[in-house]
């Protein structure tokens, strides 16, 4: 680059001379003389500046390289120490390998029997962990779990472990055969933990206010069953608490697991749902007819108690007017007959239509069968035989309506009986003083 300056310089000096020389007459020998001295000593001075720069460039070059394989020398040095302890690592873990085998080979042949003890106490650890995981009386040893875990891994137990397995086997016995009262948390319906009175039963129940509680381990509380068997059940916790003797209490023996079946157990109207659009209309139309059943039964009864009444528009009073008023027999009984039509007609109103009811309740159960029917083969035919629960919907479908239409036929044919029963009681009772007047009145 400093060549090139020079360079520019010379052109730009020889330039700029022959318009010095127009400007002033000078001897061109002398001149260009000294030029070229000029041009002699700018050229030394660059010289002497590169190669000073050119000193410095493999100063630096050779420093380098001393560095380089100073580096080098130390990166094989520690490669080789690696090496050696790489070597030294892997002989003393041959040599902790054989010795380790050596120990196990002896611990063996020293155990001998106490070998199947420590089995068992392992197993028995196990099983008692397992039976007490979701027990309700795990907030009574909040430090059980730890221990099992711990005599369950140990291979070779002391006579601590040991005899923390016996007193977590004398607690777990003690327990099943007590009935306590405890302060614990349980978790209420907004989600919230909160501390309660509970009263255990034994291993098999947990109860809040005469309602069943589960575990709820996580939390380390009780949760309140969503669903509770009946209430005639729980009731019997009332007189347990009240009693001072022995009382009967219900508990569940498979210790919470058939409470949580209950749960899946659906309710009265989750049954009638199962019957789909069907099962709706065999209530719908079963609860009207026994609630119109039961109110035309009411109205005959009262019928019945005021048909001797003194009223005058009662009809044995009717009756007796118009014996009054007849001439003869022939037309009295024509009048008569008249009444008894018009009366029959009043009194039968609506009971034909309970009939009705009756006999369309079971064929509409049996509509919603086939119906069921129809759905579980679509199942069938979609998902195939493989997957149970495919198939449950229509064969509940099915059997519920069936179920229903049943339950509604049968009161619903009961009382079309009964108000027929009533309605000729009432007609016998009527003709039966209709042919009492015609005797007196032929006599």
């Amino acid at each position: 680059m400093k060549k090139f300056y020079l360079l520019v310089s010379i052109l730009f000096i020889s330039l700029y001379i022959p318009a010095q020389e127009e400007a002033e007459e000078v001897d061109p020998n002398i001149e260009r003389v000294e030029k070229i001295q000029d041009l002699i000593n700018r050229v030394e001075q660059n010289r002497a500046e590169l190669s000073s720069m050119d000193n410095v460039r493999v100063n630096e070059f050779i420093r380098k390289v001393a560095d380089r394989k100073f580096l080098l020398s130390k990166a094989k040095k520690q490669l080789a120490d690696e090496e050696t302890r790489n070597k030294n690592l892997e002989d003393l873990f041959e040599s902790n390998e054989i010795k380790l085998s050596e120990l196990e080979t002896e611990l063996n042949i020293k155990l001998g029997v106490l070998g199947e003890l420590f089995g068992v106490a392992r197993q028995m650890a196990g099983e008692l962990q397992a039976d007490s995981e979701l027990a309700y009386n795990f907030t009574e040893h909040p430090n059980r779990t730890d221990l099992l875990n711990e005599i369950g891994k140990i291979k070779v137990h002391d006579l601590k472990n040991l005899e923390d397995l016996w007193i977590l086997h004398l607690n777990e016995i003690s327990s099943s055969g007590e009935i306590k009262e405890i302060t614990a948390n349980v978790v209420n319906s907004d989600g919230d933990i909160e501390e309660t009175n509970l009263v255990r039963y034994g291993p098999f129940n947990m109860v809040k206010n005469r309602s069943f509680v589960k575990t709820d381990v996580p939390n380390n509380a009780f949760t309140v069953l969503q669903k509770q068997p009946d209430r005639s059940l729980r009731k019997k916790f009332r007189s347990h608490y009240r009693s001072d003797e022995y009382s009967v209490a219900p508990i569940d023996p498979t210790r919470g697991f058939l409470l949580s079946l209950y749960l899946d157990k659906p309710s009265t109207f989750e049954r009638i749902a199962q019957g789909k659009l069907i099962g709706f209309i065999i209530v719908l139309i079963g609860t009207a007819g026994l609630f119109f059943a039961a109110y035309r039964y009411y109205t005959l009864y009262a019928y019945s108690k005021t048909i001797r009444s003194k009223d005058g528009n009662d009809i044995f009073n009717k009756i007796d007017t118009i014996s009054n008023n007849s001439k003869d027999v022939e037309s009295f009984e024509r009048e008569c007959d008249e009444v008894l039509l018009t009366v029959n007609g009043n009194l039968s109103w609506g009971v034909n239509w309970i009939k009705f009811l009756a006999a369309v309740a079971p064929l509409l159960g049996l509509l919603g069968t086939v119906i069921g029917m129809i759905e579980t083969f679509q199942a069938i035919t979609v998902f195939g035989t493989g997957d149970p629960k495919q198939m449950a919907g229509g064969i509940s479908q099915a059997l519920v309506t069936t179920m229903l239409g049943l339950i509604f036929a049968a009161p619903l044919l009961a009382m079309y009986t009964l108000l027929s029963e009533k309605v000729s009681e009432i007609l016998q009772e009527i003709e039966e003083f209709v042919a009492v007047t015609i005797v007196k009145k032929v006599n």
